[in-house]
């Protein structure tokens, strides 16, 4: 489960809204804290949701607060959320051990600068997770996913720095992001850098800062609200059957399409914001050429 306790300032009700949380029972809990807001109520979140066990990760922005909260004691394994433009070797805590950059379109240009500072950190896993379309869309009101001519820009600086990743882990959510840093690092990196297919709706739930539950982060399809409804009765509903019989449908081929023009990375819910249904023959992030097949990718991570 993925739940993004404050958004901008924004804060729902996090106490219900984790007292909810820990009746699911889910195993594994992704906490994202933006500001010093959320970061008050992770004390109170962590009691109510360690209750059930789960094994719990908070993403944070580097922030003062934050870095107190992580001293807590508390056992949470947090990540240190950056901007690319930031250099974070210097900022983040002694004992940090993972860092988050999201590459987006605005940022991912930054990626062979952050990857050179990651390297040179004691840092030793960098996420790179896709861009969260909830909270894009409420915020600039458009997802501003990354180019494929920017990946290919990209991939050749990074090609030329080769910074070292011995000892590192890189975990990608994007299927072409990360089959591009496989093959720049195959041995140091090698199995270190990990992907995983679509589980949007069915091992992974997303729910945002007002409660709203989701399939994904990635696809901003509301199925009902923890507040109101019970996750039971959500989780049951013919609205999140559709959802998972349309993404296990879909006919997958990611090595068919690597000379596309470009595509989401295999992310059917990115693929679903760009033509409107999850069997689109052709996931791109640029329209197709005209007279060109189509084509179907691997499914990314939800």
């Amino acid at each position: 489960m993925r739940w993004d306790v404050d958004f901008n300032g924004r804060l729902g009700r996090p106490k219900r809204i984790a007292r909810q949380i820990r009746e699911i029972a889910p195993e594994f809990v992704e906490l994202r804290v933006e500001g010093d807001r959320g970061i008050s109520e992770l004390s109170a979140v962590f009691t109510e949701i360690h209750k059930c066990h789960p094994k719990i990760e908070a993403t944070v922005g580097l922030t003062a607060k934050a870095t107190a909260a992580a001293r807590w004691g508390y056992p949470i394994t947090f990540l240190w959320a950056f901007e690319g433009s930031k250099r974070f070797s210097h900022c983040i805590p002694k004992e940090a051990r993972a860092v988050s950059f999201t590459p987006e379109e605005e940022t991912i240009l930054l990626l062979p600068e952050v990857l050179e500072d990651f390297a040179k950190s004691k840092a030793v896993e960098l996420h790179l997770p896709n861009v969260n379309a909830v909270r894009a869309l409420a915020a600039k009101g458009h997802i501003p996913i990354p180019r494929p001519q920017q990946i290919r820009e990209v991939s050749e600086r990074i090609s030329a720095s080769r910074p070292s990743m011995k000892g590192k882990r890189l975990v990608v959510h994007d299927f072409f992001l990360c089959r591009m840093l496989r093959d720049l690092f195959p041995k140091e990196a090698g199995n270190r850098v990990d992907f995983s297919g679509c589980q949007a709706a069915s091992r992974l739930v997303y729910v945002d800062w007002d409660g709203n539950v989701y399939p994904c982060d990635s696809l901003p399809i509301r199925l009902g609200n923890l507040l109101e409804t019970p996750f039971e009765k959500i989780w049951r509903s013919p609205a999140r059957q559709r959802i998972v019989e349309a993404i296990r449908e879909v006919s997958v081929d990611s090595e068919s399409c690597t000379a596309s023009i470009g595509s989401f990375g295999g992310c059917r819910g990115l693929s679903h914001l760009a033509s409107g249904s999850f069997d689109s023959p052709a996931p791109l992030r640029d329209e197709k050429k005209k007279g060109e097949s189509p084509r179907r990718i691997q499914e990314g991570q939800g």
